[in-house]
């Protein structure tokens, strides 16, 4: 009898459990990192157009044509916008150098007689079910909105809180 066939025979089954054994051990000890490609690209946009309606909002005068507040002060409250109409150009025109890759539509949310109205100042479209809103809340005065001709009617002592909804989305 040969002795040489069985030990080698042994000598493979453990080269086999060791290698099993380092291969579990490293896979168990590792994290494995999978990117989530679509909460990463949400996660992306949704910080691009807060992002972009911080920056409409704390910007000073001198730095950008219009800021969000003289946006918001001089938008004529008794028009809403649809496709193709948009009520604040230079509001459009602000977030189109900003989002250049994203469509995107804007309102205004605020509360008139004890009840909440929701307009559109710009709108480009039907968002898709991909859509992103981020939104910033702007105080209104009366000096505010006379100095820059809009139409809010806010008495001489109370501030009006707009809420501006800015929902984006990839084409």
């Amino acid at each position: 009898m040969n002795d040489k066939a069985q030990l080698y025979t042994l000598e493979g089954l453990m080269a086999a459990v060791l290698i099993t054994l380092t291969v579990l051990a490293v896979a168990q000890s590792s994290v494995v990192i999978i990117p989530q490609t679509d909460n990463f690209l949400e996660v992306q946009m949704k910080q691009k157009i807060n992002d972009a309606l911080v920056i409409l909002d704390v910007t000073p005068d001198t730095t950008m044509e219009y800021n969000l507040t003289e946006c918001v002060a001089s938008w004529n409250t008794s028009t809403e916008a649809s496709y193709g109409k948009d009520q604040l150009l230079a509001l459009d025109k602000q977030l189109a150098i900003m989002l250049p890759d994203l469509m995107y539509n804007v309102e205004f949310a605020y509360v008139e007689n004890s009840s909440v109205v929701v307009k559109n100042t710009v709108f480009n479209g039907a968002p898709t079910e991909n859509s992103i809103t981020a939104n910033r809340l702007v105080a209104l005065s009366n000096a505010t909105v006379n100095s820059y001709g809009g139409t809010w009617m806010i008495p001489d002592d109370e501030l009006k809180v707009i809420e501006v909804r800015l929902t984006a989305w990839h084409v």
